[in-house]
């Protein structure tokens, strides 16, 4: 009887088991939906402004200065400087002894010669025109000949005069003597070169640049200077329009407004605009890819990615300037995936650029709700 009771007991308990079983193990799976579609990250084109700098070199050279010349040809009497001096504007450098001096002094005193017969006979002649023994033409060729006479001499003495100041070779600015190539009794000519002077109120850069950055420089434009970590700021202060025969470049001068620790003839780097683009439509930099060197982006388009041909100007690297191939409307694509392709269907992440056209399945609605 008990045992019985038992087996009873038994065939309950592994029905009881096998409903169970049947309610955990029996129940069909529920399939999660999962999202294909790439996710992207998109924006719409902005304005702004981009440009590119150049590095360029520069020589150090002084404003102003000064290669000093006679103005006489003959012999070097006395050189009243040496390389280094500082010299004032006016400040006698050297004397000169010429040949040509001599003779124009004894033009000089010929033409006194000259006033003082001619002034005589003048005094004469109106003596005897007073009494008739004259005529008044005679008169007449007396005063011309006095005249003549004093402006033959004011011309030799203006001309002596000048050239007796030649004589002295005066400092044209203020500033540093560079070099000294005359010595005492050398002989010298209008050509000869006597010394060179640096200004030293201000000091200038010379560098050349390329046609290119010549379309984006003008005169009063900033440029950056800087020697040994030491930056300095430039002013342009002039720009040639004629292509420099040696170095194929546009020669250029800026100002310092500070040039302490720079030294004459030294070399500095220089950065300068080589570009601009100002007030250009722009997309990031990354969004740009090429096909055979033609630039395209992909944009979106009601969930679908559609390859766009741009043309592309100038960037840095974070912005490019995009000329034509789309519009302020246009909704670019940013991000990159391997999947990404033409026509290919993708899912825009949460942006500041929400398509009017933009929808979302249940299914894709709790995948963001997962992120």
């Amino acid at each position: 009887m008990k045992s019985k009771k038992r087996l009873v007991i038994a065939v309950v308990i592994i029905a009881a088991a096998g409903i169970i079983g049947f309610g955990v193990f029996g129940k069909k799976k529920e399939e999660i939906p999962f999202e294909t579609r790439p996710l992207v990250s998109a924006e719409k084109p902005q304005t702004g402004d981009i440009t590119l700098y150049t590095d360029l070199t520069g020589t150090v050279e002084p404003e102003l200065k000064a290669n000093v010349m006679p103005k006489m040809n003959g012999e070097v009497l006395e050189v009243y400087f040496r390389a280094g001096d500082m010299v004032e504007a006016g400040q006698p450098l050297c004397k000169i002894d010429s040949d040509a001096l001599t003779t124009l002094k004894i033009n000089v005193d010929s033409a006194a010669i000259a006033v003082t017969d001619s002034q005589n006979t003048l005094a004469r002649t109106e003596a005897l025109y007073t009494t008739g023994a004259v005529s008044h033409q005679s008169l007449e060729q007396a005063q011309n000949g006095a005249n003549n006479a004093r402006l033959a001499y004011e011309a030799a003495k203006n001309q002596y005069d000048l050239q007796l100041k030649y004589t002295t070779v005066t400092a044209p600015i203020s500033g540093i003597v560079e070099s000294r190539t005359v010595e005492p009794h050398d002989h010298i000519t209008v050509s000869s070169e006597i010394c060179k002077i640096s200004g030293t109120n201000q000091i200038q850069i010379t560098f050349g640049i390329t046609e290119k950055t010549l379309q984006n420089m003008a005169v009063n434009d900033s440029v950056s200077v800087e020697k040994n970590g030491v930056q300095y700021d430039g002013t342009v202060t002039e720009i040639s329009s004629v292509v420099n025969s040696q170095t194929g470049l546009y020669d250029v001068k800026a100002v310092l407004a500070d040039s302490k620790g720079l030294t004459t003839g030294t070399r500095v780097k220089i950065t300068a605009v080589m570009s601009r683009a100002a007030g250009v439509m722009t997309i990031p930099v990354d969004a740009v890819s090429y096909d055979a060197s033609v630039p395209f982006v992909y944009c979106y388009e009601n969930g679908i990615a559609k390859k766009t041909e741009i043309s592309a100007g100038i960037y840095d690297k974070d912005r490019m300037e995009i000329k034509s191939g789309i519009t302020y409307d246009s909704v670019v694509i940013t991000s990159w995936s391997n999947e990404l392709m033409d026509g290919a269907e993708v899912l825009l992440e949460d942006s500041n650029t929400t398509p009017e056209t933009e929808t979302e399945t249940p299914a894709v609605a709790d995948t963001k709700a997962g992120e």
